[in-house]
């Protein structure tokens, strides 16, 4: 509860609050009306029957009720629930007996006691300070009714513009096969072709470096788990083994959100704190655990001491100088933000982990185009490290939020913040290698790019900051939406070169733009891959059979898209499914 100071005391004072006494005593009732109206307060009146009790709170809705734990005939457990239904905070006063049933309405009532004979002062400032908590208390409920009831009309919004992009995007394709024409996809295509090809162009150039010669300040490490008990042991001591230290000591607490696992990894945790000085536990249980990644990171927010906040998942390991390299981006103080490159530690598991490699090295090649073009980058989830007092001033993570990493960039961005790229370091995380669970992930990023789109391009039309980074943000989070069109693009070419091959100046579906467009929207795809893929030094024959592989790979974006459709249509409520780690091949 927030602390009552001297100011808050006399304002609550100068409200003249009304006060009801319950009790049968006399004389205890006289003495509370003369404390209580020489602090200025209104005594409203007494009862000691369940009858005129019930009236009178029903006639006169005091602030404060003072119960009298000694009043006779009466079942207090069950009068202290019926002032709970009232919503009326209550100040117990406690004679001699001090039982089981005074520790019942103890635990029902959050707003304190005193003890017979009553202090004057000390009753003045229990009013005080139960009038002013159960304000804040009402308060927090209001906030809280009032931000279900914003998601709420978000996620209607969410769910009308899926249904209206949905039917758009499909609409346009069945007139594209029924007149046997497509050049209007040429056109639309053009869009992403061009943000496609100026990031590859972009991402040539060298980031700018930045010096280790910096004053660390200290980092507080956050790892969300759940049920993480194949990977978080491995994960805690590859983070905790990094060499970010001051004078011999390290430089950074790691805090591990326990969020309501019912595996052994709370066992996992509390053998390795043993082991590990600087590792903090939060475990969170039912029914608060579970509800959304967001509100996990925000409970290890408010006990962290860093001054730059990292955050990991469950599956990570890191080099031992990952952290005082990424650091250095984030402590130049015109930098708010920063996101290191993501690898595959299983990546030669399947084709399924391989191609997942390759997808986060053309991410990262964005990233590193958006770098160069004015600090624009996104943030990632595992391995992103961000100012605490811009987390804060952005108003935290958004709890509700899907994918809460995406959402707090773009909150960074429209406040005005830079977020780098860090290529030079990367985390090494689990590839999933099903594709059940794969597909199950990829809805869950795609609906949080989505609900990030519907939801905040109006923000970011608004916002106040260039148009070019407006432009960076809204191409960005609507990549999802160009997903069904740019490979119903290149099936249909692939149906006409294959008509072409087979049947000879034969054309399936016309696509009659000009020949630059068209050229460019098929070849626009490769030239970030294949940069990409070559920073890595792979051999020739390595680098051809990755971008083949990739680019059949992506065609599941195909039915993804009416996978993500649906979810958002039928789905009644904003909820973090996590991806199942399973410790495979590190």
């Amino acid at each position: 509860m927030k602390s009552i100071d001297t100011n808050e005391v006399t304002s609550i004072a100068k409200s003249h609050p009304n006060i009801f006494v319950i009790s049968s005593d006399d004389e205890l009732i006289s003495e509370l009306k003369e404390y209580i109206e020489d602090y200025d307060y209104n005594f409203v009146g007494s009862a000691d029957t369940k009858e005129t009790i019930k009236s009178k709170i029903i006639e006169l809705s005091p602030n404060l009720v003072l119960l009298d734990s000694e009043i006779e005939n009466i079942d207090l457990v069950k009068l202290t629930r019926d002032l709970e239904k009232y919503n009326i905070p209550n100040i117990v006063i406690v004679g001699e007996r001090f039982d089981e049933t005074i520790d019942e309405i103890l635990m029902i009532t959050p707003y304190g006691y005193l003890i017979k004979d009553i202090d004057k002062e000390e009753l003045q400032r229990a009013m005080a300070v139960a009038i002013r908590k159960h304000e804040l208390n009402t308060q927090k409920v209001v906030e809280a009714k009032n931000r279900i009831t914003e998601k709420n009309n978000e996620l209607l919004i969410e769910k009308s513009d899926s249904s209206f992009l949905l039917i758009l995007c499909v609409a346009l394709i069945i007139i594209a096969i029924l007149s046997r024409n497509a050049t209007w996809l040429q056109w639309v295509l053009l869009i992403p072709t061009i943000a496609m090809l100026i990031n590859a162009i972009a991402s040539v150039k060298k980031p700018d470096e930045v010096t280790y010669d910096y004053e660390k300040p200290f980092v507080s490490i956050f790892i969300p788990a759940h049920n993480e008990e194949a990977t978080i042991e491995m994960t805690v001591r590859s983070i905790c083994n990094a060499k970010y230290h001051v004078d011999g000591e390290p430089q950074y607490e790691v805090i591990v959100i326990n969020d309501g696992s019912t595996d052994s990894t709370g066992a996992i945790l509390s053998n390795l704190k043993d082991d590990i000085p600087q590792l903090k536990i939060v475990t969170r249980k039912p029914p608060v655990s579970g509800k959304g990644k967001g509100f996990v990171l925000n409970d290890a927010l408010t006990l962290s001491n860093g001054e730059i906040i990292g955050v990991f998942d469950a599956d990570t390991k890191i080099c031992p100088d990952f952290i005082e390299k990424i650091v250095a981006y984030v402590a130049d103080p015109e930098i708010d933000g920063v996101q290191s490159r993501v690898k595959m530690y299983n990546k030669d598991e399947n084709y399924l982990a391989r191609m997942q490699h390759v997808e986060f090295a053309s991410f990262g090649n964005t990233l590193r185009a958006k770098d160069n073009l004015g600090k624009t980058g996104f943030l990632g989830g595992n391995g992103q490290f961000v100012k605490k007092q811009f987390i804060i001033d952005c108003g935290k993570w958004d709890g509700f939020a899907v994918t809460e990493d995406l959402n707090l960039a773009v909150k960074i961005m429209l406040e005005g913040g830079k977020i780098r790229y860090c290529g030079e370091v990367a985390v090494y995380q689990e590839a999933v290698t099903e594709w059940k669970p794969f597909l199950r992930q990829r809805v869950r990023w795609a609906i949080g790019n989505f609900e990030t789109f519907f939801v905040y391009f109006p923000k970011i039309l608004r916002a106040k900051i260039s148009f070019l980074k407006k432009l960076s943000i809204i191409e960005h989070v609507s990549f999802y939406s160009f997903n069904l069109l740019i490979f119903f693009g290149f099936l249909i070419t692939l149906v006409n070169a294959i008509a072409w091959f087979l049947f000879h100046d034969v054309t399936v579906i016309r696509m009659e733009a000009p020949f630059l467009v068209g050229f460019l929207s098929v070849i626009s795809f490769f030239p970030g891959i294949m940069l990409s893929l070559s920073r890595d030094s792979p051999g020739i024959l390595e680098f051809i059979k990755d971008i083949v592989k990739y680019y059949v790979y992506c065609f599941h974006l195909i039915p993804l898209f009416f996978m993500t459709m649906y979810s958002m249509m039928t789905r009644k409520e904003r909820k973090w499914v996590k991806t199942e780690h399973k410790g495979g091949k590190k």
